[in-house]
């Protein structure tokens, strides 16, 4: 008998509801929200994407995305420039306040890995990456 309460897309729901909750819990203080976190996080691996490569990269749509950018490029964060070989895109850049939430962001990210974590091996949590990676491409079109 199928139960939504073992399904594990619900569950999977559930834990990026939790996961949302907990990174913006830590990120009010500084004005910033989940997605923000996302998006500087791949910055920071990452500087000078396109908006098109950014979403890409995040699976996110590109509206979504413009949204977020809006946001923190209007908070002095980030800023959009020209592609000089493409007129229509727009690559994403740092400003230096972005450059200086690096490691808050880091910081974060960290504290709720290790939190969500508690009670798990490096191995646990290394084979439950593995484990949803092959759910994800399982599920891939």
């Amino acid at each position: 008998m199928f139960k939504i309460d073992d399904c594990l897309g619900f569950i999977a729901n559930k834990l990026v509801q939790v996961f949302q909750k907990a990174i913006d819990r830590r990120l009010a203080p500084y004005g910033l929200t989940s997605a923000q976190f996302c998006v500087l996080a791949k910055l920071y691996e990452e500087e000078g994407l396109t908006q098109t490569e950014l979403a890409s990269r995040l699976y996110i749509e590109n509206p979504t995305l413009v949204r977020t950018l809006d946001r923190l490029e209007r908070a002095g964060v980030i800023e959009r420039r020209r592609d000089p070989d493409d007129r229509r895109a727009y690559r994403i850049y740092l400003l230096e306040k972005g450059r200086q939430l690096r490691d808050t962001v880091e910081r974060i990210g960290n504290e709720v890995h290790e939190v969500a974590t508690v009670g798990m091996s490096e191995k646990d949590a290394d084979d439950l990456r593995r484990f949803l990676r092959k759910i994800w491409e399982n599920l891939s079109d």
